[in-house]
């Protein structure tokens, strides 16, 4: 039952990456409010709890609760649809003209997939996430965790 949802999640991460793609081509904004629903709503769907629960949470702790009960690959996999579901909903934020927003759901999406990269045993597929993340832009905006964090990636022997 966890790989039919971890399956449609991904799908509908693919949905909201199209829908992306179609906003920067089309700069409409119709629709731009549902995608931004479904987002949280797929997040809920990540999480064992509601999002005025896990938002309030620190990133570890985010990283914990999609871990808890799961096998170690099946959390290093929660962990990465977290990070692309939160880069795409970056995305829409800066669309909505909501850089703040943007911002804050970028540097979360690289927190959790530095914090997966880094995980042991080594997890390629976050560190190619991370990868398809950089440049992230100015390093000196990013705070200090997650600075530290890619400090920490980008010294890994790869």
């Amino acid at each position: 039952m966890a790989v039919k949802r971890q399956d449609y999640i991904l799908g509908q991460i693919e949905l909201l990456r199209q829908f992306v793609a179609r906003l920067a081509h089309s700069r409409e904004r119709i629709g731009l409010e549902e995608a931004l629903r479904l987002s949280l709503d797929l997040q809920e769907k990540l999480f064992p709890l509601p999002a005025a629960e896990f938002l309030v949470l620190p990133v570890d702790g985010q990283s914990a609760a999609l871990r808890a009960g799961e096998s170690p690959a099946t959390g290093q996999e929660k962990c990465r649809t977290y990070a692309r579901l939160l880069r795409e909903t970056a995305s829409l934020y800066a669309y909505r003209g909501r850089d703040d927003l943007a911002a804050g759901a970028r540097q979360l999406a690289l927190q959790v997939a530095l914090s997966a990269a880094l995980a042991e045993p080594a997890d390629a597929a976050a560190a190619a996430l991370v990868d398809e993340m950089l440049p992230f832009g100015d390093a000196d905006q990013l705070h200090a965790p997650v600075r530290e964090r890619l400090e920490a990636f980008l010294a890994r022997p790869r």
